[in-house]
């Protein structure tokens, strides 16, 4: 495999111009991760890098990567985050497209990912050229058109169903967002998840206490620390109260219902989007905000049982070891110790409200 500038070039221009088609052509017979790498993804990536971390600090413009003590160390410390993050995205839309009833295949999505991240890359190129205002916004333009890409070409490359279309990307997102946050971490605290700044969006979940996604990553933050704190001592018999049991069954009622609402809303915003599309109509700007402020809902969604004990003034701690217990007894359905057999008694009881654990 060699590298061939004008097919790069081709796929730039198409993937920009007339990207339904290049999608299309490029996906029907998907070549090897390695083509791809070598004709589109390796190149734009390096050219990206050069870009912001080299053009952009002599220039003094937007740098997403941050400044190091020299050229050397910044560019190896961007190459590797910029990898980091694409990687991460790769095998998120993968997996989750077998989650979602798609066709799980890792050359078709690293395809998928690297066309439509080409408004991102390229803008995050021009940005490096512009003052720092200007870059910020044009670099946010570029990675919400990507958002948009993503979104259309996800089903094309990996088959997921319509009606799985919005929960696959929402998913996958949030996904990818807490990876990024968790990479930045181990690599010494540097902020991987800055080049997805176009997913803070205004989210109309009540339940947010900021603005957007970030807002509801602060107060679920918080909200996880304070249930952290939390202390329970188990009984020394190991045997679960038949209040106890209860409470957490309305828990568990509680948050099913939650996850059902999110679930329902997620899925008539796909249908509100898969109509536009059927109607020859493209995924509007306000369309992807309702998208991606649904990622602070995902994260709430995720949350939720956490949620319902704090704010109902529960101890998480002791609703945890509650959870434990119940998990144990129906496992060993009852035999085993007499703790096991007490607490599996009040999980038949109690198994409609509690339901799955």
């Amino acid at each position: 495999m060699n590298f061939d500038f004008t097919k790069t070039l081709n796929l730039i221009k198409g993937g920009l111009t007339d990207h339904q088609t290049t999608w299309e052509n490029y996906l029907k017979d998907c070549p090897g991760w390695q083509a791809t790498l070598i004709s589109l993804t390796g190149p734009l990536i390096l050219a990206n890098i050069f870009f912001v971390v080299v053009i952009g600090r002599l220039m003094g413009g937007f740098s997403p990567y941050g400044y190091h003590s020299n050229f050397f160390t910044a560019l190896i410390w961007g190459l590797l985050l910029a990898c980091v993050s694409f990687l991460i995205a790769v095998f998120v839309f993968n997996f989750m497209a077998g989650v979602f009833k798609g066709k799980s295949n890792f050359d078709r999505s690293f395809a998928a990912v690297s066309m439509a991240a080409i408004p991102a890359w390229l803008a995050g190129m021009l940005a490096a050229l512009l003052p720092s205002f200007i870059a910020f916004l044009l670099s946010l333009a570029g990675g919400i058109l990507s958002l948009v890409f993503m979104y259309k070409i996800m089903p094309l490359a990996l088959k997921v169903p319509d009606n799985k279309r919005v929960l696959h990307f929402i998913a996958s997102l949030v996904i990818i967002f807490i990876l990024n946050i968790i990479a930045g971490g181990i690599f010494g605290g540097a902020t991987v998840a800055t080049q997805q700044q176009g997913f803070n969006s205004d989210s109309s979940s009540s339940r947010s206490s900021g603005s957007g996604m970030f807002g509801e990553i602060e107060r679920q933050g918080k909200l996880m620390q304070t249930a952290e704190e939390d202390i329970y001592t188990p009984p020394e018999d190991g045997k679960l109260s038949k209040s106890q049991v209860k409470a957490y069954g309305k828990v568990a009622t509680k948050t099913r219902s939650m996850h059902a609402e999110y679930t329902e809303k997620m899925e008539a915003l796909g249908k509100e989007m898969e109509a536009k599309e059927a109607r020859g109509e493209s995924p509007s700007l306000a369309d992807m905000s309702k998208a991606l402020g649904g990622l602070g809902g995902a994260l709430g969604a995720n949350n939720a049982e956490m949620e319902i004990v704090k704010t109902g003034g529960g101890n998480w701690a002791e609703h945890s070891w509650v959870k434990t217990q119940l998990r144990t007894a129906r496992i060993q359905q009852g035999e085993g110790s007499a703790a096991i057999e007490h607490n599996y008694k009040l999980y038949q009881k109690y198994s409609e409200e509690i339901g799955d654990i």
